[in-house]
């Protein structure tokens, strides 16, 4: 997998910040800490602030000025009021692509070397000591294959932070592929399989209703915790997702299987723990090569609508097969 710069520099040895000319994330500036997350109007948002910023005066109160009409204009009032919004989070354009970038780096178009991030609200040390809890929750060669597989700053930022998401995905994949996943093994189909699975939690049909993205990673607060929401009402939940993975009827094989799933269905305490590709299946005998803590992980973390879980187990169960699939056809150069 690519090598960057910073990989050295950084907690985890893997760099998520700016990795590409088009991808690049926001999320430790509270860029999806706004309610209209759609594509276009985050975009509008970041192109206005960028071009506005062209004919801002670089002085202190130059500077200041901007971010107070940026704020007047914008609205404060965030989903999220314990996690900071940024406004000089902005684009950073070339002939390459474009990323989401800080108008106040050295680097940026008209700062002439001067760095300008002191006048933010974190200053410009948080870019150098602050790392997102990706860094160091997400094993390295997940983080190398995903910052390879999403190849736009939108989808990137929104998905780079759901470590717990990307880990029983991909942790799912590899217990059933029976090896690691390595992207210098794999073809562009299987990429692009991979990279559907990832871009789920953007386009997940069976949401809860009320669900929304760019939920607030960073908080040192207590927040509840989507694995807790699916796992209510004595594991019956995971009867029916276990069963149903096993092709059984869950109203007519409930009652034969609850002492032995309320055994051994309780997950770990730690929300951001995924057991290890050796842990074994909660049902014996699965037709699926996959671990079933994985695979409710998964609908936990995408915020599943309990009443839809036999359309969403159908659902990703296909998905996941396509792309364990594709993972295991050599590769075509």
């Amino acid at each position: 997998m690519r090598v960057l710069e910073h990989d050295a520099l950084v907690p985890g040895a893997v760099y998520l910040c700016q990795v590409a000319d088009s991808v690049s994330c926001g999320g430790c500036c509270g860029l999806y800490n706004v309610h209209e997350l759609r594509r276009d109007s985050l975009r509008a948002m970041l192109l206005e602030r960028t071009t506005q910023f062209v004919t801002v005066a670089r002085t202190i109160a130059g500077i200041d000025a901007f971010a107070a009409e940026r704020l007047a204009v914008e609205g404060t009032d965030y989903p999220d009021a314990s996690l900071h919004h940024c406004p000089f989070v902005g684009l950073i354009i070339h002939p390459a692509g474009e990323r989401v970038g800080c108008l106040l780096h050295p680097l940026a178009t008209g700062n002439g070397g001067v760095d300008w991030r002191g006048l933010s609200y974190y200053g410009s040390a948080a870019c150098s000591l602050f790392f997102c809890p990706t860094y160091s929750a997400l094993t390295p060669r997940w983080k190398r294959l995903v910052r390879e597989l999403i190849i736009d700053w939108y989808s990137y930022g929104l998905i780079i932070v759901e470590h717990r998401f990307l880990a029983a995905v991909l942790a799912e994949v590899e217990s059933r592929l029976g090896q690691e996943l390595g992207s210098q093994h794999l073809g562009h189909k299987a990429r692009k399989a991979l990279a559907d699975l990832c871009m789920l939690r953007l386009e997940w049909p069976f949401q809860r209703p009320g669900t929304r993205l760019g939920r607030n990673f960073f908080s040192i607060q207590d927040s509840p915790r989507p694995l807790e929401a699916l796992m209510q009402s004595e594991h019956l939940m995971h009867e029916k997702i276990l069963l149903l993975r096993g092709g059984c009827q869950p109203d007519a094989a409930i009652s034969a299987t609850m002492g032995k799933i309320a055994s051994s269905a309780s997950p770990s305490r730690n929300d951001d723990a995924v057991p290890s590709p050796s842990s074994s299946n909660l049902i014996g005998g699965s037709v699926h090569d996959g671990n079933n803590q994985y695979f409710l992980t998964i609908l936990a973390e995408l915020d599943t609508d309990p009443a839809l879980v036999p359309q969403a187990v159908e659902f990703l169960e296909s998905a996941l097969e396509q792309a364990v699939r594709l993972c295991r056809q050599i590769r075509m150069f």
